[in-house]
Order: C-alpha cells, then structure tokens, then sequence
C-alpha cells in the first residue's frame, strides 16, 4: 500500500525485491527441507501477483510462490499501515501515522481491515498462531490479526 516508505533505505528494486521475496522464499524452502511444521510470513494488504502496484505484485508473487513450496502450516498476516515507534526517523510515516488517527475512526464494516495496526500486535497475532500449530494455509487481513492478538 504505502511501499515508498520502505524503498527509502533499499531503492534499488532488484536488491528491495531480493529481500522482500527471495529470502522469504528460500527460508520456507529451507524449512520445509527441515521438516518444519508451520511457517509465518508478514504480507501486506492488498497483496496480489496481479496488481500493476511494485509493492503488492511483489508481496502477492511472495505470497503465491511460498504456498507452492508446499509447507505443512502457512500463516500469512496481511496488516494494513503498521503503526508504532522507530529507531529511525521516518517523516512520511510519521504523517501517516497522524492521518491514521483520524481516519481509523471512520473505517468500519467492510472498512476496518484497512485501520493501522500497531507491528506488536501482529507480532502478538503470530506468536499467539503459533502455537495452535494448525495445517494449512491460512491468510489473516488486517482486522483479523488484531482479533488474533
């Protein structure tokens, strides 16, 4: 969704695209060799190999190849605009962050997978995931993750 801020610190799309899909992808490769049994991958919403967006075509292309890897439990948590400190400072996000605010309020319904979410508590939703260690493949929106929390 917002995939330019992530861009500032990796620019290069060849080197943004080997972190964001190729070393997810050969660490589920990596586990399934070890007879892992689950797998738990942080997407994004709107991920999707279909879309002309950079950003959700990669996430979505991630998304696709891991399924195929053929992993015992696939959970993928799609958080909407994360929410939370820095070490860093991120002025765009830092304007983001004010905007969510108040925009939060207003997405409900079908709207309220697109409300910011805090990065603990997708931390908390996978943490918690893991342990059920369900098979399958299971994708998790933005506001199911915080009910997983």
């Amino acid at each position: 969704m917002l995939s330019w801020f992530n861009r500032k610190k990796t620019p290069d799309l060849t080197e943004y695209r080997k972190i964001d899909h190729d070393y997810p992808l050969q660490l589920a490769q990596i586990g399934l060799a070890n007879n892992i049994s689950q797998y738990h991958l942080v997407s994004a919403i709107g991920a999707d190999a279909g879309s002309s967006n950079f950003y959700t075509k990669m996430k979505g292309e991630t998304e696709q190849d891991i399924i195929k890897v053929g992993l015992p439990g696939l959970h993928i948590y799609r958080p909407s605009f994360l929410a939370g400190k820095r070490n860093e400072s991120r002025p765009m996000e830092s304007f983001f962050s004010v905007v969510m605010k108040l925009v939060d309020p207003l997405l409900f319904g079908s709207l309220r997978k697109y409300k910011s979410i805090a990065a603990a508590t997708v931390a908390k939703a996978m943490y918690n995931q893991s342990l059920k260690n369900e098979p399958g493949v299971h994708i998790y929106p933005s506001d199911k993750i915080k009910e997983l929390a």
